[in-house]
């Protein structure tokens, strides 16, 4: 039987969660391309599912073109799941440009004078005002991130359209003027709240990955203060490790 912390329906439909814990197996590259994925008399035994529940799993996983299903040959996985890589988060500015390629923005509101949360926090001085840009990030068709952006109105004003439509740290480097002098961020684990969960398309409470992003400039003002929620199944964070000078481990 599968555990019941994860079985719960407290924690969501237990056929999407279970479509997750298989999409992460190709994502992963544990079932590849071409190979054809236990039957599913197999996965009712893994997970501890009924028949239906784990049929609604392959449903699920077939609309999203990661499975084709062949009456009398089994379920085989698809070359579409080599497109969808996680999201790398890592620890250069050029990681981090570089990981926004093929991401279309989707605006959800905007909200004027919104200061950021745990402002004493930042590590930088706040700026007289801000804008609150919620938006959601898409890759491939799949929604991987919700975020709470809030941007120094003093350079908002200058693009306001293209923030709104664009991807942000792009504008941002664009604007004549400003000059970046810092900029950090930090990554923790946390579960998906409602709102969240129904715009990723993931049951509620599943883990996820909460960043916060801030850019200050060379006054030490906060011109970029970035609050962002990952799905689970779609990040990944690489850290190089600094070795001792003597190579001893």
């Amino acid at each position: 039987m599968y555990p019941a912390a994860v079985s719960s329906d407290a924690y969501g439909p237990l056929y999407s969660r279970i479509a997750m814990l298989m999409r992460q197996r190709i994502l992963g590259g544990q079932w590849e391309a071409g190979a054809q994925i236990p039957t599913i008399e197999g996965l009712m035994s893994e997970f501890g599912a009924s028949r239906v529940t784990i049929r609604l799993a392959l449903d699920m996983l077939e609309r999203d073109g990661l499975i084709e299903r062949f009456r009398g040959r089994g379920t085989f996985v698809t070359d579409r799941g080599k497109g969808l890589h996680r999201i790398k988060l890592g620890q250069s500015w050029h990681t981090l440009v570089e990981a926004l390629e093929g991401t279309r923005p989707r605006l959800l509101e905007t909200i004027d004078d919104a200061l950021p949360p745990g402002g004493e926090g930042l590590g930088c001085d706040l700026a007289e005002s801000y804008c609150r840009l919620k938006r959601v990030h898409v890759r491939d068709n799949v929604a991987f991130a919700v975020m709470y952006v809030h941007l120094d109105q003093r350079w908002y004003q200058r693009a306001a359209d293209r923030f709104n439509h664009e991807l942000i740290i792009p504008v941002l480097r664009s604007l004549k003027g400003l000059k970046i002098g810092h900029a950090h961020q930090s990554l923790s684990i946390g579960c998906a709240e409602p709102e969240v969960a129904a715009h990723l398309g993931v049951p509620i409470g599943v883990p996820v990955g909460m960043l916060r992003r801030v850019i200050c400039d060379e006054d030490g003002v906060a011109v970029y203060v970035g609050d962002f929620t990952y799905r689970g199944d779609l990040i990944r964070m690489d850290v190089d490790l600094i070795l001792p000078e003597d190579g001893d481990g």
